[in-house]
């Protein structure tokens, strides 16, 4: 059993900057990532829409710019969203670049997943395979999408936290009928968001769960938790549990060093991690842009918001699904304003 570790910065905090970080910050963060021996490291977006912005690429050679020269032993990931990247895009890997793909689907994407997975592998990545929302799958879903992995066998299969609404007891129960189901060739990963303040928990426990069943898993992180929202597991505290629990060897004082370089003097310019509209959007399974929305067009409360997300439907919450407009928020103004007059406000 092997735990490992991918870092979510560039790319989870990217979105802080609108997917434009300066390009000094996206190199600092890598070295000292590479430096400090974390395993993965996300470089940014691979797009097919590319409008100049530092973290959104059109291929690996686009993202070449940004890695160390000695990369030490971390392995480097270009990120894609299924429905945002071609696969006709992707030049052939040539060692230069990145060598891991990870892509991340909704439910209605899975075919064209697998099939993205498969001409991946033909050009030479090895591939980590993020279902977004896993706690949205039924047994039966995720038992049919497992069969289907099985046969092309990615590198690793994420158990994916979309909305940071997952427990303890929710994991446990994912975990552990994905580790009877998946090939034991594949490892297990873990990507969670901190809206219920349980992503470094988490981790803890899929750990202790990878232990028992010898199962090589990935957990997922950032550094000092930046990323969209509530943000990320903390890959600081992740590495610290695995040096002391799990035999690791991470260089903690580099990762502090790169934390006091790059990210505390960016604090008070960023906005993430736990609130009360992140805890909303936590407990009641919704995008983090309802709440975003909310508070920017209508001022509301936490308390308010918990009203009106209640009101939307399940795929209203998670803003995803086929002919979903992400940027169309009439439904949820609607029912702002329905209840703005009602008595209970």
């Amino acid at each position: 059993m092997s735990v490992q570790i991918t870092d979510c910065t560039i790319r989870d905090g990217g979105y802080l900057f609108n997917k434009n970080s300066n390009p000094e910050f996206v190199k600092g963060i890598m070295k000292g990532l590479a430096d400090a021996g974390i395993d993965f490291a996300e470089t940014g977006f691979l797009q097919t829409n590319v409008t100049g912005e530092t973290l959104v690429y059109a291929n690996s050679v686009d993202a070449r710019k940004y890695l160390p020269e000695d990369r030490k032993h971390t392995q480097f990931l270009g990120f894609c969203d299924n429905s945002r990247y071609s696969l006709e895009n992707l030049d052939d890997y040539d060692g230069k670049s990145f060598k891991w793909l990870r892509i991340s689907f909704a439910q209605h994407e899975i075919d064209a997943s697998i099939e993205f997975c498969k001409g991946a592998k033909e050009k030479g990545y090895l591939v980590q395979f993020n279902p977004m929302d896993s706690i949205s799958y039924t047994d039966e879903a995720r038992a049919a999408l497992i069969e289907k992995v099985n046969k092309v066998k990615p590198a690793s299969f994420s158990i994916v936290d979309t909305f940071g609404t997952m427990y303890m007891t929710d994991l446990v129960h994912i975990f552990k009928q994905v580790d009877s189901l998946l090939d034991k060739g594949i490892k297990i990963g873990l990507h969670s968001h901190d809206n219920l303040g349980l992503s470094c928990a988490l981790a803890e426990r899929m750990i202790e769960l990878a232990e028992e069943c010898d199962r090589d898993i990935i957990v997922d992180g950032s550094l000092f938790g930046m990323g969209r929202g509530a943000g990320n597991a903390k890959t600081e505290l992740l590495a610290d549990y695995i040096n002391k629990n799990c035999g690791g060897h991470y260089d903690l004082q580099t990762l502090l060093k790169t934390i006091d370089t790059y990210i505390t003097p960016i604090l008070g310019d960023v906005d993430y991690g736990y609130d009360l509209p992140m805890y909303v959007c936590g407990t009641k399974h919704s995008h983090v842009d309802n709440v975003y929305h909310l508070k920017k067009a209508h001022n509301c409360t936490a308390n308010e918001m918990f009203d009106v997300v209640e009101e939307l439907s399940p795929q209203q919450r998670t803003r995803y699904g086929t002919g979903y407009s992400k940027t169309d928020f009439s439904v949820l103004d609607g029912i702002y304003d329905k209840y703005k007059n009602c008595v209970k406000w």
